[in-house]
């Protein structure tokens, strides 16, 4: 949605989850940011499934409770679609082109870049620099998603007092959150030559993302997240999902079954085994620098205990509270920060002059 910079503005980030939205309201200082707001609003089931939004009024009405518990004066907003419901291609285009030609040689070869009529569509660019051995290329990554997937999110926002600036996409916003946050909380990874493997264990699915070199090099959307464990755990609906959580979190799980907590376990286990062999089958790549896990699945001991047996390189739950600081009214926060990746990435999207 075209090329924004704040300047020195507040950045403020909302990422629109199927389980909740959370928002991180970052202000720029000399040579880094703070986190002046944090917020979250839980969204009631069946809200967003399968990442298509069913109730555009229940939707606005929790943004608009966002706003107010945020205390946020910020009406520009960085928010996201989900990756399942975008298409990225990288391509090569002439050195000398400047946005206004990139966008029109776009427009022009849209049939054979996007897999939708471009009427359907909206798109954005972004130029990933010269290429390496080519002469006078310059490599133009094109992402585009269906027009209504934006406008849904892009009306709820508007609705509840906000004005979207920037319409981002999820694992971008989670590539640049790692970019940020890794070279100071794990630069063992950071300094490996091999990519980083990237765990976004949700309530309703999973996302495996690679990375390498500040890139995107894949992804892959399973569907099979923590609401499969809560299902199994309260077969009978008696029990406040939040409820279970908070004990997970705790790791207090002497009362639940060990047999349920085992076979989930292994079931997510196959789950990300076949995506990283479907990335291994395409890829010169067999090694990975280390595992970053990101969402509710990084806030779970049982579930970074069970990926730490399995591999032999670093794992990290990715907390942007570790690096930066809350304030003291929103302490409480901190435990969820693996839940903030994405937000935080978007936030910072605030102050990146460039196309995405």
């Amino acid at each position: 949605m075209g090329l924004f910079g704040f300047g020195k503005k507040p950045g403020l980030g909302i990422d629109i989850s199927s389980d909740a939205i959370r928002a991180i309201e970052l202000l720029p200082t000399a040579d880094s940011y703070t986190v002046a707001r944090v917020a979250s609003v839980t969204l009631p089931k069946k809200l967003i499934v399968d990442d298509e939004i069913t109730d555009l009024e229940g939707l606005t009405k929790a943004l608009t409770q966002l706003r107010k518990q945020s205390g946020t004066a910020v009406k520009q907003v960085v928010a996201a679609v989900s990756g399942s419901q975008a298409i990225s291609k990288q391509v090569l285009m002439a050195s000398d082109l400047d946005d206004e030609a990139i966008s029109e040689k776009i427009e022009t070869e849209a049939e054979a870049l996007i897999p939708f009529p471009i009427a359907e569509v909206r798109y954005d660019f972004e130029s990933l620099g010269e290429h390496a051995t080519m002469a006078g290329q310059q490599r133009v990554l094109v992402t585009a998603t269906r027009t209504i997937s934006v406008d849904t999110r892009v009306q709820a926002l508007e609705d509840a007092g906000f004005k979207t600036q920037v319409m981002d996409v999820d694992n971008q916003a989670i590539l640049r959150a790692c970019d940020h946050l890794l070279p100071q909380l794990a630069p063992e990874i950071v300094a490996s030559p091999h990519p980083i493997l990237v765990l976004d264990i949700g309530y309703a699915a999973v996302q495996i993302i690679v990375i390498q070199q500040g890139e995107v090099i894949f992804t892959r959307y399973q569907s099979g997240g923590l609401n499969n464990l809560l299902g199994a755990i309260d077969d009978d609906g008696a029990i406040e999902h939040a409820q279970l959580m908070a004990k997970l979190r705790a790791n207090e799980t002497d009362d639940m079954s060990a047999l349920v907590l085992q076979d989930f376990l292994a079931s997510m286990a196959a789950q990300v085994t076949r995506g990283i062999q479907t990335f291994q089958g395409n890829s010169a790549e067999k090694e990975f620098a280390g595992v970053v896990v990101i969402n509710a699945g990084a806030t779970l001991p049982l579930m970074l205990d069970s990926i730490r047996k399995q591999v032999e390189v670093p794992v990290l739950a990715l907390n942007p509270f570790e690096q930066f600081a809350l304030p003291d009214k929103l302490v409480h926060f901190h435990y969820q920060g693996p839940l903030f990746v994405e937000a935080f990435g978007l936030a910072l999207r605030s102050f990146v002059p460039w196309h995405m």
